[in-house]
């Protein structure tokens, strides 16, 4: 708790995860802290992120899984699109529950220190955005059916960092027509004729058209939820990518103006 309390600059509270995985019939945990609330985009941008763990693993495929697990995790999330030079995602591994090393990646306990991992390290992204200047919502935001994964990441890129959608969902005003225009300035192609939207569960655009049966007043109170779903579906392809980001607020703007490093 105190180096979590250490790293905190305009943070609101401190953020701690831990798992414990078995392999074998032992016990491994995996324990991480985290710092960051602005200038964050991803590629990791003003953010500390330490995690620790007692298994035993090569330090070659311990990169090999930091390495695949960030690009799922923290290089996935932004606050406010803005990014700087000071971060770090530092993962060490002690070897002291004098578990047999895991040294493949076709084993099972390889599998089960990733999976253990990745639970880590999403629950502390997830932490990083709802603690973001000023935040009052979690927003995932799914774009599915691009033709590469690259396509599909600038779409949803381009919905999480819009101050437009941010600030609408920041009023719980279901503004689908932002999430429309961030979708078109994005730039890969879509399939306009089968682009879908749908907050939550609740169908807003469907084959490129307002869904017959949307009713403004259902998902205006959907939006007042904490958690927000937004899923695309641009029907070009298979691949899909998850963006994590949170509304501005009034509040976002006064932490910026008062505060100067």
């Amino acid at each position: 708790m105190k180096a979590s309390l250490g790293i905190m600059t305009t943070d609101t509270q401190p953020k701690m995860a831990m798992e414990k995985c078995f392999i074998g019939n032992s016990e491994a945990k995996i324990f991480g802290i985290a710092k960051g609330s602005g200038m964050i985009a991803p590629d990791m941008a003003t953010m500390l992120v330490y995690i620790f763990t007692d298994a035993s693993i090569s330090k070659k495929l311990l990169q090999k899984v930091v390495s695949e697990l960030v690009e799922k995790t923290f290089n996935c999330i932004t606050v406010d699109s803005d990014t700087s030079t000071s971060d770090t995602l530092l993962v060490a591994a002690t070897g002291k529950s004098g578990i047999s090393p895991i040294n493949s990646i076709n084993s099972d306990s390889y599998k089960t220190f990733k999976a253990g991992l990745e639970k880590v390290m999403l629950n502390l992204c997830h932490q990083v955005v709802k603690d973001g200047e000023g935040a009052t919502k979690l927003i995932h935001v799914k774009v599915s059916g691009a033709e590469n994964s690259s396509s599909a990441k600038k779409i949803a890129r381009s919905i999480a960092d819009s101050p437009l959608v941010k600030t609408a969902i920041g009023a719980s005003d279901p503004n689908w027509g932002r999430i429309i225009m961030a979708i078109g300035k994005a730039g890969p192609n879509i399939n306009l004729k089968k682009l879908s939207l749908k907050f939550g569960n609740i169908k807003v655009v469907t084959d490129g058209k307002l869904d017959q049966r949307y009713d403004e007043k259902i998902v205006a109170n959907y939006m007042k939820n904490e958690n927000i779903n937004l899923e695309i579906e641009i029907s070009t392809g298979i691949k899909s990518f998850t963006a994590y980001t949170m509304d501005f607020t009034s509040k976002y703007i006064k932490i910026n103006a008062d505060y100067r490093s």
